[in-house]
């Protein structure tokens, strides 16, 4: 199930407890988590297995963060639980911590102008896409990052637009190369354009820690105001044009029509994209437009039976710090995307910090679509690459 195949349960004997968790991830990637949640939770009570009633506990939670509803999440007393054992000390970067501070936070509201909002682009010195935004008022500047799962604010200006934390407690982040320390706060009032959220969850890290070291030897720092998570992201039907230096946000229109087949982009825990082989075998790519670059992991080595070659070093840098890594690299693998076909070259294989419900192929970073029109379209469960006439594929980790 960690290869997102729900009709694994159709072609394999499988027990029956598997099988309904089956049908629950089969709603989750065809658009509905509300009745997902309903088999999910009678799994994680009932399930005679347990690793299913864990798998489906781990589900739950992130179609309950997915859609804001942290006062249920935080009634998931682990005292209760019935999928593990109960430890001591609760995990601070899970997302029940997270649920026992956001549960009396006000409903996120989202109100959209008549037309698509139109945004000048900028690009981080770490490549990530960067759109001005007010923040309680006052303009800053936000990396757009769907690899952060809320969205982030950094210390100084948290108290420099009056943010507050909710809780004393520190609680985590799981990032890319690590854990950071946060605070969870909620944002009174967040403007994209004419787009206006009141009432947004998201979490304060140290100023410290919100940057990002680049160079052969890290020397070269870039800071960051904070993060658009896909908690907002998802909620929005965004175009990145690379080329044309703007983004472009419309309020998501649900397409009762499109096929099921279409969607490639699924939340579960972390938004995950999905690329096919010549040979029809379903990838899965962490999509993180704040990531330097495309990774490969392991487990696609494994599956595909690549060969790789040794380069150079390199160093993969996220909030967490620097973690260098010794440079193997895949020489070129050909996928292709919603019918689209992208050449990847030069693939370093990477293994991020943070785990997933997933058996995750790689990382769809922030090069993915430099030389043509990114669209995020979750409510749809749809990411599509537009790129220019005559470009053959991308070249990630160049």
């Amino acid at each position: 199930m960690s290869n997102l195949e729900p009709a694994y349960a159709e072609r394999q004997p499988v027990s029956d407890s598997e099988r309904a968790f089956a049908g629950a991830l089969d709603l989750i990637m065809s658009g509905q988590p509300d009745e997902a949640e309903l088999r999910l939770d009678s799994l994680r009570s009932n399930a005679s297995d347990s690793v299913v009633r864990a798998a489906s506990r781990r589900l739950l939670t992130a179609m309950l963060q997915y859609q804001d509803k942290w006062k249920i999440l935080s009634e998931l007393n682990p005292a209760r639980r019935n999928d593990g054992p109960v430890t001591e000390v609760r995990d601070r970067a899970e997302v029940e911590a997270w649920a026992d501070a956001f549960k009396d936070v006000a409903e996120r509201k989202l109100t959209f102008p008549g037309r698509a909002v139109v945004l000048p682009l900028s690009l981080s010195a770490s490549g990530a896409p960067m759109i001005p935004i007010l923040l309680n008022g006052q303009r800053r500047f936000f990396w757009l990052d769907t690899g952060s799962s809320m969205s982030i604010v950094a210390s100084n200006v948290a108290a420099a637009t009056g943010m507050v934390p909710l809780i004393s407690d520190t609680l985590e982040i799981a990032t890319a190369t690590g854990r950071v320390a946060a605070q969870p706060a909620a944002i009174a009032r967040l403007e994209i354009g004419g787009i206006r959220i009141t009432s947004s969850t998201a979490m304060i890290v140290d100023s410290d820690l919100m940057e990002v070291r680049l160079g052969s030897n890290a020397s070269e720092v870039v800071k960051i105001d904070g993060i658009i998570g896909y908690d907002v992201i998802s909620r929005l039907d965004v175009s990145i044009d690379y080329v044309a230096r703007r983004v472009i946000i419309a309020r998501p229109v649900r397409d009762e029509r499109a096929a099921v087949v279409l969607r490639n982009l699924f939340w579960v825990g972390t938004p995950i994209v999905r690329l096919v082989t010549a040979r029809g075998t379903a990838l899965h790519f962490n999509l993180d437009t704040g990531a330097q670059e495309t990774y490969s992991t392991d487990a696609l080595v494994a599956k595909m039976k690549v060969r790789t070659f040794v380069g150079e070093r390199r160093l993969v840098g996220g909030l967490a710090g620097m973690q260098t890594v010794r440079g193997r690299f895949i020489s070129e693998m050909r996928l292709s995307l919603a019918g689209q076909p992208l050449v990847f070259r030069k693939l370093l294989v990477f293994a991020p910090a943070y785990s997933t419900f997933v058996s995750l192929d790689g990382i769809l970073g922030g090069d993915i679509g430099k030389t043509g029109v990114v669209r995020i379209d979750a409510t749809n469960g749809r990411f599509l690459i537009q790129r220019q006439s005559g470009s053959e594929g991308l070249r990630a980790g160049s």
